[in-house]
């Protein structure tokens, strides 16, 4: 991979120290409040209302926190808000590029624009390795 992603590396400290996928809201309070990052240093106090979120989370799973929901990555998110991003909702988000219309960069394509291109470019890859000749099954 191209670029260290510093969410994984707490998640993977988290997964490393629990072996389950899911944990109680007390662990893992414990396990975090002990992880340094360069912006929060180990053995920090996290904030009670920190803590409520993540016994929020738990509250909607029977007790436990599931250390891979959308849930508790936003919590992380507030734990760690420089390392780790926020999980949107999927579909709730748009990218948007500044400047991208003015330079006529296109972020979409209408499924026309798109079937142009590929019929155009199938003729140049003939050759080179690149063909596809089965549909994925």
């Amino acid at each position: 991979y191209c670029c260290a992603n510093p969410c994984e590396d707490l998640m993977g400290q988290l997964e490393s120290s629990i072996r389950a996928p899911h944990s109680t809201p007390e662990e893992i309070m414990r396990l975090v409040s002990t992880m340094s990052t360069p912006s929060a240093a180990s053995n920090r106090t996290l904030s009670p209302a920190l803590a409520r979120k993540l016994e929020d989370v738990a509250d909607h799973h029977e007790g436990l926190v599931p250390l891979h929901g959308r849930l508790f990555a936003q919590w992380m998110h507030f734990a760690y808000p420089h390392e780790c991003p926020y999980p949107h909702l999927a579909g709730t988000t748009k990218i948007s590029v500044e400047g991208s219309e003015e330079a006529g960069l296109k972020l979409s394509w209408s499924e026309a624009e798109m079937r142009s291109y590929v019929e155009s470019s199938s003729n140049s890859t003939k050759g080179t390795g690149c063909d596809m000749q089965d549909p994925e099954q």
